[in-house]
């Protein structure tokens, strides 16, 4: 009964993150569970190599940003199934680009790591964590190669 009563205090556009974002990431982890990876791998390819700095964002950007996040966030904890890194960035992305807002997502693996790898990925909007905090120094990023 506690969770009903939080989410009954919640404002609407709290309402309709925590289900859109719930959807998108139940999505993902399927997306990512059962098609092969040539067949999404647009999805994450874009972006991996981010060159200067990142861009400032508006006020409107940072609150769509952290509303994402926390929506992820909330979908993450309240989901009876585990959804690890990758989905939850993947959906975090999506949300975002619906609201207009550039990300960059990074998949890496850390660099002490020389067995039994550890891969993570995490999602940035600009400066700002929305999925995956992590001490990036601890990680190598994968990037693409020039053509």
């Amino acid at each position: 009964m506690p969770k009903l009563r939080t989410m009954s205090a919640m404002p609407a556009a709290e309402w309709i993150g925590f289900f859109e974002a719930t959807a998108c990431v139940i999505w993902a982890r399927l997306l990512v569970a059962m098609v092969p990876l040539r067949h999404w791998r647009n999805q994450i390819a874009d972006g991996v190599e981010a060159r200067g700095d990142p861009p400032i964002l508006s006020e409107t950007e940072r609150d769509a940003v952290r509303l994402v996040a926390r929506s992820i966030g909330r979908a993450v904890r309240n989901a009876p199934v585990s959804l690890v890194c990758l989905p939850q960035a993947l959906a975090a992305r999506w949300m975002l680009r619906r609201r207009g807002v550039a990300t960059q997502l990074y998949i890496g693996t850390k660099r002490a790591a020389e067995e039994n790898r550890e891969f993570h990925a995490w999602l940035k909007a600009g400066r700002t964590w929305v999925t995956g905090h992590c001490e990036e120094q601890d990680y190598v990023t994968f990037t693409r190669q020039a053509v």
